[in-house]
């Protein structure tokens, strides 16, 4: 029916994909099962839409051994994840997991064909960089000079102190575009969505160390660089380094407790006011 009546198919999948997923254990017909999996990706228009695995790998760029994935509650939450940054301006495929139960069979499967499974967040940086981006130019950012990559270095450990334990290392992202910061993690053996169900599971309610990314192109983190060098105590880069932290903490979906976040950024806006009412002689 796959193969020689795809509409009927695709009425079947949306009917009955959900169950029969749960296939994925039936290791001796694991090629079979995984010709027949359908899912949503970025090459899509909108949710409704699918692929097959055969088709997304027709589509794949040359050199290209690895289906990316990744997860989330829904398509618009997704594309506005900052890891997924780097696949849009290389213009590789993604493909878009909405029940948690994908994460599971992908893992399961591993590989198909010589392809294997990778989750954006846990993908090798250097397989990606080596493709042209697709995404049109725009404004390039200028390069900083001597002295000011040095104090950049400096305002990364500023970041780090402010932080302390709850991250294990500050450094520059290779993957982020138009977002100023995003968490990775230190280990890429697991994906951050199947670190967050085993937490479940194990009813463990704290939140994982991991590696923040600062994007060194982006305008937020080079005015901050300014601030850095006239005062490298300036409170305006604790409450810009904690609110970073705690808005990647929400993209994530590990913070609990939103009071000081919002409290922050009501502040922050209220300054910003004051700024711009200044700024436009108002």
């Amino acid at each position: 029916m796959a193969n020689t009546e795809a509409d009927r198919y695709t009425e079947f999948w949306k009917e009955h994909g959900k169950i029969f997923k749960l296939g994925y254990s039936d290791f001796q017909n694991r090629e079979k099962f995984s010709q027949l999996l359908r899912f949503n990706s970025s090459h899509q228009k909108d949710e409704s839409e699918t692929t097959s695995l055969d088709d997304y790998m027709g589509r794949s760029k040359t050199d290209q051994k690895e289906i990316y994935y990744i997860h989330g509650a829904t398509r618009e939450a997704i594309n506005s994840d900052p890891h997924l940054e780097i696949f849009k301006d290389k213009g590789l495929e993604v493909l878009y997991l909405y029940d948690p139960a994908d994460e599971f069979i992908i893992n399961s499967i591993g590989k198909y064909k010589e392809f294997e499974f990778k989750s954006v967040d846990q993908v090798d940086l250097s397989k990606i960089e080596k493709f042209n981006s697709q995404e049109k130019e725009t404004k390039k950012t200028e390069e900083l000079s001597e002295d000011d990559e040095k104090h950049f270095d400096s305002l990364l450990s500023r970041i780090k102190e402010i932080l302390g334990d709850s991250v294990t290392e500050v450094r520059i992202s290779k993957r982020l575009k138009d977002s100023p910061a995003c968490l990775v993690n230190p280990d890429n053996t697991i994906s951050s969505t199947m670190q967050k169900i085993m937490h479940i599971m194990q009813k463990d309610a704290s939140i994982p160390k991991k590696i923040l990314e600062i994007n060194k192109d982006h305008k937020l983190v080079r005015n901050l660089l300014k601030v850095y060098k006239k005062d490298s105590k300036d409170p305006y880069i604790t409450a810009v380094t904690e609110q970073l932290f705690e808005s990647s903490l929400l993209l994530e979906g590990y913070l609990t407790d939103p009071h000081k976040l919002v409290n922050r950024i009501n502040s922050l806006l209220e300054d910003s006011s004051d700024w711009y009412t200044t700024i436009k002689n108002l």
